[in-house]
């Protein structure tokens, strides 16, 4: 399958986050292209789009310094959710665990934590 939206259609089965520098910009990027093309594009939800490992991962902590948070509002273990965290996680528990493509294949993340 080549191309783009709406000629192709994408499925993507989690972990969007927790792997690497730039994944604010990715997740958005993904939800920018579910909404642009919410027909031809599907995210499923894996194991770290739950609110335990995407904080373990650092996704908190890529949220605040993406908002520009001073170095004292990202220190150890008194680190708070940010409240853009708070929402990514509620858009990531809205995500589907599992998709089937032409009744015949089904499709879901190698694991799930909560």
């Amino acid at each position: 399958m080549e191309g783009w939206p709406p000629e192709a259609n994408y499925l993507f089965l989690g972990d969007y986050q927790g792997r690497g520098p730039m994944q604010v910009e990715t997740v958005l990027l993904l939800l920018a292209f579910k909404v642009k093309y919410p027909e031809n594009f599907f995210l499923l939800r894996g194991n770290h789009e739950c609110h335990s490992l995407a904080y373990i991962y650092g996704f908190n902590k890529s949220l605040l310094e993406w908002e520009g948070k001073s170095k004292i509002a990202l220190a150890g273990p008194n680190q708070k959710d940010c409240r853009l965290f708070k929402k990514f996680i509620s858009v990531f528990e809205q995500l589907p665990v599992a998709a089937l493509i032409d009744d015949k294949i089904l499709c879901m993340h190698g694991g799930l934590s909560q």
